[in-house]
């Protein structure tokens, strides 16, 4: 059975929240959903009155003009641009591009820490990819 969670659906989404992986605290008031650790496929979707961008596993999917995903610890921005699609980081990717389980997505600088996100942003965390820190 597919689980579709659409943002803001703030009362369902909120139910699903879970403590970070990191040592420090995250906001309560920042949804924070856990996909399950499959293959996760992009689509960029046209909604009233923009544009989303559904990510999507075989059983559960979650949708939002801006999206955080990461690993519990840091967050980078997933974004519906209204004309040029999906951005992740800044780097543009199609409909049905995937981040398949066991994925390793190189972070660049600019990143956030989970625990920097602000009240009401939704942070999606991607159990089966892993977020590599830039080099310094």
């Amino acid at each position: 059975m597919r689980v579709p969670l659409a943002v803001p659906c703030a009362a369902v989404l909120a139910a699903l929240h879970s403590a970070p992986a990191c040592g420090e605290s995250m906001d309560s008031r920042v949804i924070q959903v856990t996909l399950p650790a499959d293959d996760v496929t992009l689509s960029y979707v046209e909604r009233q009155p923009g544009f989303t961008v559904r990510l999507q596993t075989p059983s559960a999917s979650v949708e939002g003009e801006k999206l955080y995903i990461g690993d519990g610890a840091v967050a980078i921005d997933l974004v519906a641009h209204p004309s040029q699609g999906i951005f992740l980081q800044g780097v543009m990717y199609r409909q049905g591009d995937k981040f398949e389980k066991g994925r390793i997505i190189k972070l660049r600088p600019g990143h956030k820490k989970a625990t920097e996100l602000k009240p009401g942003e939704v942070y999606v965390v991607l159990p089966g990819v892993s977020f590599e820190l830039p080099m310094e």
